[in-house]
């Protein structure tokens, strides 16, 4: 009987709870409103207390120093990557070394070296990047998308000379890339294969490619030269071997390489 009173009294301590919890949730439910504003920001109190718990650059850190831990000096240098293509075979990056700075060139001196080292430029480009809102089309054509070192290779194509010839003699044809920070390997790689299968020359010949990306360089535009090189390239050194070896990069009308002298890549 004692238990039964108990469970009797419980029941009806109970029942007030509920109708008060009813009645509470009821009287929120007939606040809310689809047009009233909803906020769901934090209050001062709290979001001061988030900011004691999580501290960011922006509550009083000290500025990020971009030279520590090399990111300044791999913004500031010529990052070059190297590697070779094949017909049919695609192309491969293979080496990346850093650079200090990259050399501006004498054209009529670097003309004289490369006729000394039987170097031919057989054609150059420039692609600029574009990306073309299609606005409220929903239709693929109506989307334009033009990647830089692939308009600079077919600009490339296009304005090669029927003259330009790639000789027995040659003993390697180089592309030479140059874009700014953004330059995307893989399309670089695009870009190579699509210079390759447009070129005729020997089965013999080698075919390589250098891809450097520099912060003097607009982001969105990549530039390519093409080079025929016979490979005589002994007794130079430095920029003038660069130049014998088929490295020329050209840019707004002015030519470029990079020298071993100027190299920042660690080494073992």
């Amino acid at each position: 009987i004692d238990t039964q009173i108990l469970s009797l009294t419980m029941v009806l301590i109970r029942i007030p709870l509920l109708v008060s919890t009813a009645i509470a949730l009821a009287s929120q439910g007939s606040s809310f409103s689809p047009a009233a504003p909803c906020s769901l920001r934090a209050q001062p109190s709290g979001l001061s207390t988030l900011f004691s718990l999580i501290k960011g650059e922006a509550q009083g850190a000290e500025p990020f120093d971009e030279n520590e831990g090399g990111v300044g000096l791999a913004k500031r240098t010529a990052v070059k990557i190297m590697g070779i293509a094949q017909k049919g075979k695609g192309s491969g990056a293979q080496e990346l070394v850093r650079y200090d700075k990259m050399q501006e060139l004498d054209q009529a001196f670097a003309k004289s070296i490369m006729e000394k080292a039987e170097c031919e430029l057989l054609c150059s480009g420039t692609g600029k990047e574009l990306y073309q809102d299609p606005g409220s089309s929903t239709r693929y054509d109506d989307k334009v998308i033009l990647l830089a070192p692939i308009e600079a290779a077919k600009n490339a194509l296009s304005s090669m000379a029927s003259s330009a010839t790639i000789g027995e003699d040659s003993k390697s044809v180089v592309m030479n890339f140059l874009g700014g920070d953004e330059l995307i390997m893989g399309e670089v790689l695009e870009a190579c294969n699509l210079i390759v299968d447009g070129l005729d020359f020997p089965a013999k010949t080698k075919v390589k490619f250098n891809s450097i990306s520099f912060e003097s360089i607009p982001s969105d535009v990549c530039t390519v030269t093409v080079v025929a090189s016979g490979g005589k390239a002994g007794g130079l050194e430095g920029v003038d071997q660069s130049i014998a070896r088929g490295e020329l990069y050209i840019h707004d009308g002015k030519w470029f390489t990079v020298g071993d002298e100027d190299i920042t890549t660690a080494t073992k």
